[in-house]
């Protein structure tokens, strides 16, 4: 007799709600969800699911921005050579592209600048400064950087430039001396959203720098779409109103560069998904900047010719390929550099000079993601290390580097990820001080339900609740993402028809389950080889999520799933089975 499947993760199963409310257009289970969501009216709901152009606040309500807009408005009301300098992350190269499709469109064709990776890094340099000024330009536009560059602003203003600020990482104690400084996060700024993206701002001033002059274009939200999805911006308020716009305009766009880019990127070009965004997208603009340079993926974008759209998105394809085989040979040399590194569940220090800075990033969530502890992964740049991090959710990486700032020259990030640079000199200093903070990180910081190892579920149901109703009620919560999660729902009542490993590598599972009468596919990407397979007419229980997959031309329904195990040993067991657990309880866990 075979051996009983255990689940690989703990399930963490939702809490019963006794007295769940209603919302008009969803049934009971999902109904639940919102409710556990913190959805309580209808009128709450809505605005939620009706997020687009009529439920953005006014530009006018975030600090400097007006004074931004006029500036610009000057620069090219007396043909001022403009420059627009963003960042080489996909967030960076979409903001770029929205302010030069959107100056395009009132005459003027702005100089853009992306710094070097390698020999300039993050933000403003005077390097570019200097060149740009040579160059005749007098206004610099700054996009998803420029709040922390209070000396460059300064060396601007010494080179006669004048400089707008756009951002929207956190500012420090001194803002530059900009002619304008827009951020949401300035402490006097009482813009209602903060949680746009680098593109998502330049969206928001681009289209009020048209409104003013009696213009629109509808694509530039499906361009800053790119960027808010590509830097995990959460699902909600502006930044999720902003993707819905993004992808309904994607669907019909006709400019050539994304024409292009989505014919090579998105499972369906006519109707593409956040996942095409986040998954396939972002990071073909992503490689650009990490192993070639970014200035490929800008003129993508803005490409208003077909052949040369053709050619950069099959060059851009050629880059993509081509950064993930060295991504996986440098995870492999990281692996082996992580598993001589002590056991326990304290940081990882890896350093190896050869990899390309533009990879270190990925390193280290990779290596993150499989030991479940936070990670550094440092190389060698000219003359100094430059490092990045990632880390599981009780671990905060921009109070870990600040923990550090003594041995660094430079630092930055956000809760999960951040970068850093410093001399070699501090190096031994450093991997002592980073290795031996604790977790969680900082010690007082509250932990997270979730953490490496379980998996939150958001749904119990039966079989047969599968069904095209569920999925269309789902779909209304798309697009999915940080603070809108896809719900994972634990799937009961399946009997195994086949198992079977499938794809290159036999890296997934194919499953044919029995429901009744009928049979229903399920499909578990990326399971580890030790994991055993079902037998025929086992009893699973699933946790997944559901998805339209189209097989032979027809659109049909599957779970994809997230982890299994044998319904005699699942956690789903003792809240289906035991007498300790009233019904109605259980009813209500279920949905």
């Amino acid at each position: 007799m075979a051996a009983m499947i255990a689940p690989r993760l703990e399930w963490l199963l939702p809490e019963p709600l006794f007295d769940p409310p209603t919302f008009s257009g969803f049934t009971a289970p999902v109904a639940t969800l919102l409710a556990r969501r913190g959805f309580q009216t209808d009128e709450d709901l809505a605005r939620f699911l009706d997020a687009g152009a009529t439920t953005m606040h006014p530009i006018s309500l975030m600090a400097d921005a007006e004074a931004a807009l006029d500036r610009i408005d000057r620069a090219i009301g007396s043909d001022e050579r403009i420059a627009i300098w963003g960042d080489y992350d996909a967030d960076g190269i979409s903001s770029i592209a929205v302010w030069v499709l959107g100056l395009r469109a009132l005459g003027v064709e702005p100089e853009r600048y992306v710094p070097s990776r390698w020999s300039e890094g993050y933000g403003l340099s005077q390097t570019g400064l200097t060149a740009l000024a040579e160059r005749g330009v007098r206004l610099v536009v700054t996009c998803d950087c420029g709040i922390a560059n209070v000396a460059e602003v300064e060396i601007a203003r010494s080179l006669g430039l004048d400089v707008v600020v756009t951002d929207h990482h956190l500012p420090g104690p001194m803002l530059p001396r900009a002619s304008a400084v827009v951020d949401p996060h300035r402490a006097d700024c009482s813009y209602p959203d903060r949680d746009l993206t680098g593109a998502g701002l330049s969206f928001k001033l681009a289209t009020a720098l048209l409104a003013r002059h009696g213009l629109s274009m509808a694509d530039l939200a499906g361009v800053a779409a790119i960027g808010t999805v590509a830097d995990l911006a959460p699902m909600t308020g502006e930044s999720r109103a902003i993707v819905r716009l993004g992808l309904q305009q994607l669907a019909a766009t006709v400019r050539p560069g994304l024409v292009a880019l989505l014919e090579r990127s998105a499972a369906d070009p006519s109707h593409p998904s956040a996942h095409d965004l986040g998954f396939s997208i972002a990071p073909r603009i992503n490689a650009a900047g990490r192993i070639a340079e970014s200035e490929l993926a800008l003129r993508l974008l803005v490409s208003d010719d077909r052949e040369e759209a053709a050619a950069l998105a099959e060059e851009l394809d050629s880059v993509h390929a081509r950064r993930r085989e060295l991504t996986t040979a440098a995870v492999e040399e990281a692996r082996e550099l992580a598993d001589a590194q002590p056991d326990g569940d304290g940081p990882i220090r890896l350093r190896k000079d050869a990899w390309a800075p533009g990879l270190i990033g990925l390193v280290a969530g990779r290596i993150a993601d499989q030991r479940a502890r936070p990670v550094g992964v440092v190389c060698a740049v000219d003359d100094e290390l430059r490092g990045s991090v990632r880390a599981p959710g009780d671990f905060h990486v921009a109070a870990a580097l600040e923990a550090c700032a003594g041995l660094l020259t430079k630092r930055g990030g956000h809760a999960a990820a951040g970068g850093f640079s410093l001399v070699e000199a501090n190096w031994p200093a450093f991997a002592a001080a980073f290795g031996n903070l604790p977790r969680p990180y900082p010690p007082s910081r509250a932990l997270t339900r979730e953490r490496p190892g379980q998996l939150s579920v958001d749904l119990v149901l039966p079989s047969s609740r599968l069904d095209w109703s569920l999925a269309a009620q789902l779909d209304r919560l798309r697009p999915y993402g940080p603070g809108n999660v896809e719900p994972v729902i634990a799937v009961t009542g399946m009997r195994v028809t086949s198992a079977r490993r499938v794809g290159v590598g036999e890296a997934h599972i194919g499953f044919r389950m029995r429901r009744g009468l009928e049979t229903f596919d399920a499909v578990a990407f990326g399971t580890p080889a030790e994991r055993p397979l079902p037998e025929p007419d086992d009893a699973l229980d699933l946790v997944g999520t559901l998805e339209r997959d189209r097989f032979q031309g027809i659109e049909r329904l599957r779970l994809r799933v997230i982890d299994y195990a044998h319904s005699q040993v699942s956690p789903l067991l003792a809240r289906r089975l035991t007498q300790a657990t009233p019904a109605p309880a259980l009813a209500a866990a279920a949905g």
